[in-house]
């Protein structure tokens, strides 16, 4: 082995769990006598199939970990069973733990039922990320040269061909749709309410008239007060033109705008 690369990943989470993976990659005289320098497709894949592995593995772990305490109690849940799991993701297929918890018996007494968390997070067996990736890609080619594209550049099993790429693609262009119904409906509703907050407007600058306010100090001795005061003084009204009319307005507490119909 004329030359030995040694990769380590180490991950911790909250809980404190630690995870540490190595990967080992060599190179042979007669490669580097061929001129192969550097990493190969090949040797990226190796990589990145080893590191996603070991990501994947312990993210899962740690949810996994997270679901099982009660949001109410702050209770484990009771395990209901453990089996293993097959995620695809863009570097590689991996295999984790997929345990059920059991709903919580202090906060649901008599209610029997498990759930699994991470068909949750991953219901169709693969990660978003290659979902949309082979939805892009079978976009613009045909589903036979996107399968074939994925095998070339990426890790992934040999039995995703053309027929894997095209349910992708299928089950991602459903999704688009229902999304675009839900904002268009989301969207209505938000009018329709808005509709009935909003009040009818006219829009006519010319039915607009606008009321000020004109005050007035009024001073008040002690020897005399507005009982007995022949001649009291009392706030200016104020005149508004509006064309040729000419009318009297009287005094009001505030300046406001208005319109009428």
């Amino acid at each position: 082995m004329a030359v030995e690369w040694t990769i380590t990943i180490e991950g911790k989470n909250e809980f404190g769990d630690t995870f540490r993976k190595e990967v080992r990659i060599g190179k042979t005289w007669e490669r580097l006598f061929d001129g192969d320098l550097g990493l190969s497709i090949e040797d990226g894949k190796k990589i990145m199939e080893a590191l996603q592995n070991a990501v994947v593995n312990h993210e899962a772990e740690t949810y996994s970990l997270y679901c099982r305490v009660c949001p109410d109690c702050h209770t484990f849940r009771a395990v209901k069973d453990c089996t293993t799991r097959r995620i695809r993701t863009v570097f590689g297929t991996v295999k984790v733990r997929n345990p059920r918890w059991m709903m919580c018996s202090n906060c649901y007494p008599g209610m029997v039922g498990a759930f699994a968390p991470l068909k949750e997070i991953c219901p169709d067996r693969a990660t978003s990320e290659l979902m949309e990736l082979t939805a892009q890609l079978a976009s613009v080619i045909s589903y036979r040269q996107a399968a074939n594209v994925l095998a070339k550049f990426l890790p992934v099993e040999p039995t995703e061909t053309h027929a894997t790429v095209r349910k992708r693609t299928i089950r991602v262009g459903e999704r688009i749709d229902d999304q675009f119904s839900n904002e268009e409906w989301l969207a209505t509703r938000t009018m329709e309410e808005r509709h009935q907050l909003e009040m009818p407007l006219p829009g006519d600058r010319r039915k607009e008239f606008v009321i000020s306010i004109d005050t007035a100090h009024v001073p008040c001795s002690r020897s005399r007060t507005a009982s007995n005061d022949p001649n009291p003084v009392s706030p200016k009204p104020l005149v508004h033109r509006q064309g040729d009319h000419r009318r009297e307005m009287a005094p009001v507490a505030r300046t406001c705008r208005s319109r009428h119909p």
